[in-house]
């Protein structure tokens, strides 16, 4: 294979490295943490069971050999006493706790009765050390708990050092109620932890450098296959965008085979295939090194360098490309190509491929690209759509289409939004996006406002549904435009159930002239909505003088409320201000249940979108 397949730039390498190695790490350290508190979980709990343990000890060794007596019957020393603490004592060891005990109610306050003693103390034969005396290391939630006799753990510290008590109910034989109590000293339990918490850092130093040849085995091959292409072992588009973004003075130049479907249909896939290989070796043995060589989709190919002014001839490359001979399976080929070179720009790739189309068109071996090039281009697209949609509105073939509008408090829809539709010869519905430019260049676009807003009073004349109708600046600071709309509307019956939409992000020119609209519709009662509000043309100041019923937050704030903290906060305070002046507030672009829940946490009134449905002509609602 070529020098240039699948060389990836040591940055790159790097970066994909490192970003695949902190993910692994990452997801060990989770493992360790999660494996550590486990343990950690595993640790208290073989505690407690040796607490339990020596309690239940203590309550069937010595724990019903004294009298207990009742609440106010004073406690004294049984004669069995002395073999009684000598016992205790003994378990203590056994079960390497620290304190055995029991003790019993008095008043308000526990007293001990009989405890396991230290070693000193045994060998003074103090034996009644503690009898008697209040245990004042008990924490007063202890007296006040619901259940009585559940078993209470609980930590304490005094000048012996801090301790885990277990304080265990029970009952003696005489039928008097007594507790046990199991201590064991904290200093065991943090040894204990201590140790867990090395083995779960032993086991991510371990998994971590262990990542390293995983991220090596597995990440950069990865990083292989996004980047080449897998026919011929070039850089492919991926690559190609993220080379042009390091590019100073880039020069990238497409080209595409002549004819390719024709050796593929008759020749087969296969052969086709070998022909794309041995273009793409000619080609790397063609342009000098600092070029770079892509394969992005079918036949299409791309060099790229990184110094326009000392770029290989677009002409030398062509020609010599044209010259070449390939044979594949004992057939010879000789391939022709187009293409279409772009120098610098933020949008080389689509000034390319515009050169590109334009030399196909010409048929010319290739073409650079041009400003006036792209100027030829949006021309020739005005000029097709002004001719589809003139012919559209002679033959009849423009269509209202009407979404719906939640109403989130009431739960139903609460009225419809006309939208214009263009149905081409072959039955193609095009959306306003592809013909409303055309439509306002070529002065035909007053005509679709009236034919939306026929259909709209159509719409409110047969139903008893509201309905709204988008528009634009033009519509109402053209005068005769403007007296058009008010002359439809002064006849027309059910048109108190009409709302304009009027659409902000056009840009308000003239808000005297906006508000005097305003103030004459208001007399037949139609409602006003400031369309796409939150775009970059909003003024707050000025909409709040135009006495408006509804604001219709502009779609692409909506669709980010989920993922930009800028996007929600500019949406809160649309909605701050629109309260404050008891205006509505529609969101559009409403398109999945999660969106819908998040515009009705923050006290939007109503929804529009997919998520409530597409638009449709009204016989198909």
């Amino acid at each position: 294979m070529d020098w240039r397949s699948c060389k990836l730039l040591k940055s790159n390498r790097a970066r994909m490295f490192g970003t695949g190695l902190v993910i692994l790490m990452l997801v060990l350290i989770v493992l360790s943490t999660y494996h550590y508190y486990e343990n950690k979980d595993q640790v208290l709990m073989r505690v407690d069971q040796r607490l339990l343990a020596g309690a239940l000890a203590t309550h069937y060794s010595v724990g019903s050999s004294f009298p207990l007596g009742g609440d106010e019957e004073p406690l004294f020393l049984p004669a069995h006493y002395r073999d009684d603490v000598v016992t205790l004592t003994k378990l203590c060891d056994e079960l390497k706790l620290n304190f055995l005990y029991a003790v019993v109610k008095r008043n308000g306050k526990l007293y001990f009765t009989i405890a396991s003693l230290s070693q000193q103390q045994l060998a003074a034969e103090d034996f009644n050390h503690y009898f008697a005396k209040p245990n004042t290391v008990v924490p007063p939630q202890f007296f006040h708990r619901t259940n009585d006799d559940a078993p209470y753990y609980f930590e304490t510290q005094d000048n012996l050092g801090s301790f885990r008590v277990l304080l265990l109910p029970c009952v003696s034989d005489s039928g008097h109620h007594y507790y046990v109590g199991a201590a064991i000293d904290g200093a065991v339990i943090s040894l204990a932890l201590q140790g867990t918490l090395q083995r779960a850092l032993v086991q991510c130093v371990l998994l971590t450098l262990l990542a390293f040849p995983l991220a090596a085995l597995f990440v950069l091959p990865l990083q292989c296959q996004l980047y080449t292409d897998e026919l011929t072992g070039l850089a492919n588009r991926a690559k190609l965008k993220k080379d042009i973004q390091h590019c100073r003075e880039p020069q990238l130049m497409l080209i595409d085979i002549d004819g390719f479907k024709d050796i593929n249909n008759y020749y087969g896939v296969h052969v086709g295939d070998q022909v794309l290989i041995e273009l793409a070796n000619a080609l790397c043995t063609l342009v000098p090194r600092e070029t770079k060589i892509y394969r992005l989709d079918g036949d299409e190919f791309a060099l790229l360098c990184d110094s326009a002014p000392n770029c290989i001839s677009v002409d030398y490359t062509v020609t010599h490309i044209n010259e070449l001979r390939f044979e594949v399976e004992d057939t010879e080929f000789r391939v022709s190509v187009t293409a279409g070179v772009a120098q610098m720009g933020s949008q080389l790739m689509e000034h390319a491929d515009l050169a590109l189309k334009e030399a196909k068109r010409v048929l010319k071996p290739y073409k650079m690209y041009s400003a006036y090039l792209q100027t030829v281009q949006d021309s020739r697209a005005n000029l097709l759509w002004t001719y589809k949609l003139k012919d559209a509105i002679e033959n009849q073939r423009l269509v209202a289409y009407f979404q719906p509008i939640h109403d989130n408090k009431l739960n139903v829809v609460s009225h419809y939004e006309a939208l214009i539709r263009m149905v081409d010869e072959d039955g193609t519905v095009s959306g306003p996006m592809f013909f409303m430019d055309a439509a306002r260049k070529s002065r035909v676009y007053s005509q679709l406002t009236l034919f939306m807003l026929d259909a709209a009073l159509e719409f409110v004349g047969r139903n008893s549904c509201r309905c709204t109708v988008n528009l634009l600046n033009e519509d109402i600071a053209v005068e005769e435009n403007r007296q058009q709309i008010i002359d439809r509307i002064r006849r027309a019956e059910g048109r108190e159930r009409l709302i304009f939409e009027i659409v902000e992000s056009e840009g308000i020119d003239d808000y005297d002239v906006i508000k005097g609209f305003i103030d004459q519709i208001r007399i037949y009662g139609i409602d006003i909505a400031i369309d796409d509000f939150g775009t970059g043309y909003s003024n707050f100041d000025h909409i709040s003088k135009l006495d408006i019923d509804y604001i219709k937050i502009d779609g692409g704030l909506i669709e980010q409320l989920n993922q930009s903290e800028r996007a929600k906060t500019i949406v809160e305070s649309i909605i701050h201000f629109a309260s404050s002046l008891e205006i509505k507030i529609i969101a559009e672009y409403v398109s999945n249940e999660e969106l819908q829940q998040r515009v009705v946490e923050l006290g939007i009134d109503y929804s529009q979108g997919y998520f409530w449905g597409k638009p449709q002509p009204w016989e198909s609602q």
